[in-house]
């Protein structure tokens, strides 16, 4: 038998594991028997009865398909055969050869036509097919015509053609059926191998070792091209609407800082005052706090907006010294004028009231004694009174221009921190996009690397799947051509010598 090249079979061991023992089992297989198969209701066991019937017939069967000699497949005339079922004897028709048998000729008239279909199929399906030749026959016909002794009506059954033909197979075995495996195994196994670079070569060629890669690098570039300007334009977004939110809410703050000063202003008397300066003074610091924390807590929410550590210091305003000072207040002409009216206001109101008495002469000294108490009782108050409502006004005046110059301050300093912090976010936005920057390039470096290893290892397997393809071809080549004697070229289909398929003479039913 023709031997395996070396570089074959260092291709079959890599890429087909079992293949080398399987061709050993094969070239030291001795193929004995017949192995009699086929499809359901085609009549195999009523055909094996009848050929261990037959006359000098000592045929052997077995039940392995794969030590057979020769193996005989039994199917209905009454349709063709389909694909699948071919494919199930595939190993036998490209390693052993096959007698390929119609039965039931007697029944169905159309049986040359399932005959000339099934010798297609076979053909199309299996073209490397050792020796396989098609039989049309009646194992009805064969069991009638020997009970009744019919000679010619069992040679029309085509049993004894079948006979004839299985003889010389089984003869032609003893040289040849052992080379036949043989060589069938390296076929297969080769097709196998072939098969398993070709998938190999296929999934390497296809990209999906590399998509999970490609889609990372895209990506990666996708982030590196979005860096800093949405980050920028969140910023900007983010500042703008700090500084408007920050501005308004110390505005309406001092706003009800003032309309609650006033309040306080017109509803107290003349103690109450003396302590409103610090109350204003402790509501404008509370004011200022405020609006300081508020700045405080949105600033860190921009922070954490833009995907950046804690920067912002805590502001020390609460220590800072306010613009307020203490409502002095200088006596004007007003002053003296407001003296002199209500007293006159106050004699003359004196005199009003006690103008009664003054017609009692008894009263005379006392009605102006009372006058002038009275009328000093009622310019006193007035007086004062007078004085309590300039106090309100000119505190209601200190009180508006106090909180206006700590509301400037305060908006002053929102302002101020606003830049501060806009500059150093601006800063920090751009050290994170460029360490950002910096590790993205780092990673699609990493990823170009593998990417170029892969195409490397790509090429090289490529490469080496070739040179195997290649191997396995010549090695293979020693298995063609006349002077090997692997395998025989398919015989036409054909019928038995004798008398076996009568065209013109409509067909015998058995009783």
């Amino acid at each position: 038998m023709t031997p395996l090249s070396e570089d074959m079979k260092s291709v079959l061991r890599r890429w087909n594991s079992g293949a080398l023992d399987e061709i050993e089992r094969a070239r030291v297989s001795r193929p004995t028997g017949v192995h009699l198969t086929g499809t359901a209701g085609s009549g195999k066991s009523e055909l094996r009865r009848e050929l261990s019937r037959l006359d000098g017939a000592a045929i052997h069967f077995t039940d392995s398909m794969a030590d057979a000699a020769v193996v005989m497949i039994v199917v209905d005339a009454s349709a063709p055969v389909g694909r699948v079922e071919v494919e199930q004897w595939r190993a036998a028709l490209e390693s052993t050869p096959v007698l390929f048998l119609v039965n039931k000729i007697d029944v169905h008239r159309h049986w040359r036509e399932v005959v000339s279909a099934d010798s297609d199929v076979v053909a199309e399906c299996v073209p490397r097919s050792v020796e396989c030749t098609f039989h049309p026959i009646s194992v009805r016909l064969a069991r009638t015509g020997r009970e009744s002794g019919d000679a010619a009506m069992s040679a029309e059954s085509g049993i004894g053609a079948v006979a004839d033909r299985l003889g010389a197979l089984l003869l032609q075995a003893k040289a040849l059926g052992s080379q036949r495996k043989y060589a069938a195994a390296v076929q297969d196994c080769a097709t196998g191998a072939r098969a398993s670079i070709v998938a190999r070569a296929r999934a390497v060629t296809g990209g999906s070792d590399t998509a999970e890669l490609r889609a990372r690098r895209a990506q990666l570039v996708g982030e590196r091209d979005d860096l800093g300007g949405d980050r920028r334009a969140l910023l900007h977004n983010r500042i703008q609407r700090v500084r408007v939110e920050s501005l308004h809410a110390a505005a309406e703050d001092f706003r009800a800082l003032v309309a609650e000063a006033k309040r306080t202003i017109d509803g107290s008397g003349r103690a109450e005052l003396t302590h409103l300066p610090v109350h204003v003074a402790e509501s404008a610091r509370g004011a200022r706090n405020r609006a300081d924390a508020a700045l405080t807590a949105r600033l860190r929410a921009v922070e954490t907006d833009l995907g950046l550590e804690p920067l912002q210091a805590e502001s020390s305003v609460a220590d800072a010294p306010l613009d307020i000072g203490e409502p002095s207040r200088r006596r004007g002409i007003e002053d003296a004028v407001m003296i002199v009216v209500g007293a006159s206001a106050g004699v003359g109101l004196g005199r009003l009231v006690v103008s009664p008495m003054a017609l009692v002469p008894a009263w005379a000294v006392a009605n102006t004694v009372i006058t002038l108490v009275l009328g000093g009782a009622l310019a006193w108050w007035i007086t004062r009174s007078r004085a309590l409502v300039a106090d309100r006004a000119h505190l209601r005046g200190w009180t508006q221009e106090s909180l206006a110059r700590v509301k400037s301050s305060v908006e002053q300093h929102v302002l101020s921190r606003i830049l501060d912090a806009e500059s150093t976010l601006a800063s920090a936005v751009a050290t994170a996009d460029r360490d950002a920057a910096a590790r993205i390039d780092v990673a699609l470096a990493e990823v170009d690397a593998e990417l170029r290893r892969l195409a490397d290892h790509r090429s090289a397997l490529l490469s080496a799947c070739d040179r195997d393809l290649s191997a396995l071809e010549r090695g293979l080549e020693r298995f063609r051509g006349p002077d090997r004697g692997v395998f025989v070229a398919p015989e036409p289909v054909h019928v038995s010598p004798k008398r076996v398929e009568p065209f013109d003479e409509p067909v015998r039913r058995s009783q």
